[in-house]
């Protein structure tokens, strides 16, 4: 019989798993055939965050990463409800979520992880750290970047999306960025590494 912090701790994996196969709620509204699930969206959160922490001086950009990558763990319960869906229904607070969610942990796990979103939740007071404000414009900074690609592939439902996302952001290097992921096509990585296939010098 597993001891019941590990049973706890397989349960709440189970569940963080459901972000594996929840949409992106907004980009549905938007038309976009099969979105990006949450669980997609808080990958390159994450990194992003950890990029946003460094140059903008946190010290502890990997804590600004980890609340990246768990920033949405409540959406398991709650979904991703979009703008359409908050100006109908209020839904519960996020850090009452993460307490239920947790509860089967073992303590130091469940205090770790409910820190985790109650800093992330706190990005916009005026105590928030600073890892924070980085992780919750990586948060805006991947719903801009993942509008781009939309609007790459075709959508034409994404300028709410990119004006949104560029106007909530709160340091200067997630400003400095949104710009860029505007001027930058989304494909130029693979365009720039293709046109040098076959080139001298390309391992």
């Amino acid at each position: 019989m597993l001891d019941n912090g590990l049973r706890g701790i397989a349960i709440f994996a189970y569940e963080t798993g459901r972000l594996k196969r929840l949409a992106r709620d907004g980009f549905e509204n938007a038309i976009v055939a099969n979105p990006e699930s949450v669980s997609e969206h808080s990958h390159r959160v994450g990194i992003l965050a950890y990029i946003i922490a460094i140059l903008e001086g946190a010290p502890n950009p990997e804590r600004a990463a980890t609340l990246g990558v768990f920033h949405d763990v409540p959406e398991c319960r709650l979904g991703d409800n979009n703008a359409v869906t908050r100006n109908y229904v209020k839904t519960a607070d996020p850090q009452k979520v993460i307490r239920d969610q947790t509860e089967r942990l073992p303590g130091s796990v469940a205090e770790s992880i409910r820190a985790l979103v109650d800093e992330h939740e706190s990005c916009k007071g005026p105590d928030a750290t600073l890892e924070a404000r980085c992780s919750h414009d990586a948060d805006k900074l991947d719903c801009l970047l993942q509008a781009r690609e939309y609007e790459s592939a075709g959508n034409r439902n994404m300028q709410v999306f990119i004006d949104t996302m560029l106007n909530s952001l709160l340091t200067p290097t997630g400003k400095e960025l949104g710009q860029a992921a505007l001027e930058v096509d989304p494909a130029t990585w693979w365009l720039e590494f293709s046109a040098r296939i076959g080139s001298p010098g390309l391992s």
